[in-house]
């Protein structure tokens, strides 16, 4: 185990489990001298959790002014799912073996600050329940690309116990205060200093030597330079002048990135990134995904994964914490079909009388086996799962611009765990350098696997495990094919795509011991073009607030389980204010720009104030200006 020996806790499956564990909780809460108000959370992810959390510690105005610690709101969380908490993070184990399981792996970034941040406060140490930073290959459709290195730790160790190139590539990250001439490795890495992220990081990549990319191909990146900089991540305006075209026109057209380049690594990034080829991806969630994901700061492109399930290792202690508040109630199975006004529920009545009611809103589960009422809710699903419910709730049908959400699409992942009884050494040697490999689409020409990117990752590096068993979980995204077929097809793609990625030879299916083929259909956001301008903000309406990572887009500078946390806190604080009352969890902001972002951003800006009113002008790479100035020549 890493860092030291601990008390395994056990999967929580379903509300049940939760009864048993507090059930004085259930039968109701005692000594209530003042009526809380009830709120409930739809979903139970990361976003649903992080509103829970800051709403449970939120005292009544007695209590902030030093008369007690009663707390204000009674919480209830409903997740559709009876496994247990955290949404599409959520976790489980195989009927055959008893193996743990989830919805796909989820990285975390080093810029996951509000992410970090809730996890110490609910008491977690990050490095128990975290790997190191580890280092990523990149795989296109020609093969290896490159390796990014762990870029925020000049000196720290790659993550990777048998590395043999641990020397070369700890040199390649080593500061820049002193240049050694003779050192081609001190100079590049002083380079890097004086450029900003992500370039810094392609400067630094190590390149593999038979990879088609030329230094040209390198150098048109260059001309992402001047959209870096006029882009601003949480500007609306700046949002809607990319949001109307896709990524593949942006650094085609307008960046002027070689074929090569976009094909060999624009195009597998984005494939695993925002999880769409670029066609299909507005270049405003492109451009934001990069500057969140590598642009933030240097070495932002760093990550690191979880130790184990999310479940076991975040959302089972994290569940603990709100029950032991008291005043937190999960229940999983709970899928909400309907909610309505109480105020429109009372007046159809026939006598049009109080019946004993109390809230404004009537939350009916399961198709009406049961009804929740309540005073305010935050909905905490993804976009697909509300659309689904939109037609069921007139509270927010009668608000203005949810008919646009009637537009939202979802991406398709299927998420694969293969167990082995026995060490596949191709496989260990094909990974040595990393135990996670990030792959374009198209690999190996595989007809289902044409528009689809997935990642290949080593469990047995990355997980805490007492079992000697070898595991490897390959994540596919934008993968409607695979959605659809039979486990035992599944499996087989799998190690097609594997031998394909990794230059291996096929696996054969009868080396897997125990399996699992995890489909989530349509149901990861999906960022297409003109998809900002149905991105609501946290509230609403009075009593009904909105989180996750496709609320707010052109807010806070986050994506992914960042965001859904930020607009989580976000929502919360929404909700808190609407009451007077206080909150003491403040989102943290998103990093500063780097100096050498700064002062492009300056430069952009000044340019921008030449320009015409009304012109939608994007800055175009210098070559691609001077083609269309000169066109023939």
């Amino acid at each position: 185990m890493h860092g030291g020996e601990e008390t395994q806790r056990p999967v929580l499956m379903n509300s049940a489990t939760l009864e048993i564990d507090c059930p004085e909780y259930f039968n109701g809460l005692a000594d209530v001298t003042t009526p809380k108000k009830k709120i409930v959370v739809i979903g139970g992810g990361w976003a649903g959790f992080s509103t829970a959390d800051t709403l449970s510690k939120i005292q009544q105005p007695q209590s902030q002014q030093g008369g007690g610690s009663e707390s204000a709101f009674e919480i209830e969380i409903l997740d559709a799912s009876p496994r247990g908490p955290g949404g599409l993070a959520s976790g489980w184990r195989t009927k055959k073996l008893n193996r743990p399981v989830e919805a796909g792996l989820h990285g975390f970034w080093r810029e996951y600050l509000n992410t970090f941040a809730t996890m110490e406060r609910i008491g977690l140490n990050l490095d128990d329940v975290l790997t190191p930073f580890t280092p990523s290959i990149l795989v296109s459709q020609s093969g290896r690309v490159a390796l990014s290195p762990v870029l925020g730790e000049q000196n720290g160790q790659i993550n990777s116990e048998d590395n043999d190139n641990e020397k070369k590539s700890s040199s390649s990250r080593r500061s820049s205060g002193s240049i050694n001439a003779m050192d081609p490795a001190s100079i590049v890495a002083s380079l890097s200093e004086l450029l900003p992220p992500p370039l810094d990081l392609a400067l630094l990549s190590e390149f593999e030597g038979d990879n088609p990319l030329t230094t040209i191909d390198r150098l048109s990146g260059l001309g992402l330079l001047g959209i870096w900089a006029d882009f601003n991540q949480e500007d609306r305006k700046s949002w809607e002048r990319y949001d109307n075209i896709s990524a593949e026109n942006l650094f085609k057209s307008i960046a002027g990135v070689t074929p090569r380049l976009y094909n060999e690594l624009v195009s597998p990034l984005l494939h695993v990134l925002p999880m769409t080829p670029g066609y299909d991806c507005s270049a405003a969630a492109a451009i934001s995904c990069l500057h969140v994901f590598a642009l933030q700061s240097r070495g932002a492109f760093d990550v690191r994964w979880c130790r184990g399930t999310i479940t076991e290792k975040v959302f089972n202690p994290w569940t603990e914490v709100l029950q032991e508040r008291g005043n937190v109630k999960l229940r999983g199975g709970a899928k909400v079909t309907a909610i309505n006004d109480l105020t429109t529920i009372l007046k159809n009545n026939d006598n049009d009388k109080d019946d004993g009611t109390d809230g404004l809103f009537r939350i009916s589960l399961n198709d009406g086996a049961e009804s929740i009422d309540c005073d305010a809710i935050v909905f905490a699903i993804g976009g697909t799962a509300l659309k689904r419910l939109l037609p069921a709730c007139p509270p927010l049908t009668k608000l203005p611009g949810t008919k646009s959400w009637e537009k939202f699409r979802g991406v398709t992942c299927v998420a694969v765990r293969l167990f082995f009884d026995a060490e596949i050494s191709p496989l260990k040697d094909a990974m040595r350098d990393s135990p996670v490999v990030v792959c374009g689409a198209n690999i190996g020409e595989i007809p289902e696997l044409s528009e689809t990117g997935f990642c290949i990752y080593d469990l047995e590096r990355l997980q805490d495990s007492n079992d000697v068993v070898s595991a490897i979980e390959v994540d596919f995204f934008r993968a409607d094919s695979l959605g659809s077929m039979e486990d035992k097809e599944v499996v087989q793609v799998t190690l097609k795509a594997i031998a394909a990625a990794l230059k291996i030879p096929y696996i054969h299916e009868s080396l897997v011991a125990d399996l699992s083929v995890v489909r989530a259909n349509n149901a990861v956001s999906h960022f297409c073009v003109n998809s900002a301008s149905w991105s609501p903000d946290v509230k609403l309406s009075e009593g009904l607030y909105i989180c996750g990572d496709w609320v707010d887009r052109t807010g806070h500078a986050s994506w992914s389980t960042e965001k859904a946390v930020v607009t989580g806190i976000q929502a919360a604080n929404a909700l808190v204010d609407d009451y007077h009352l206080k909150s003491n969890v403040k989102v943290i902001p998103a990093a500063s720009d780097t100096p050498q972002l700064a002062g492009l951003r300056q430069l952009a800006r000044t340019i921008r104030g030449a320009v015409p009113f009304g012109l939608d002008i994007k800055p175009q790479a210098p070559w691609i200006l001077a083609k269309r100035l000169f066109p023939g020549r």
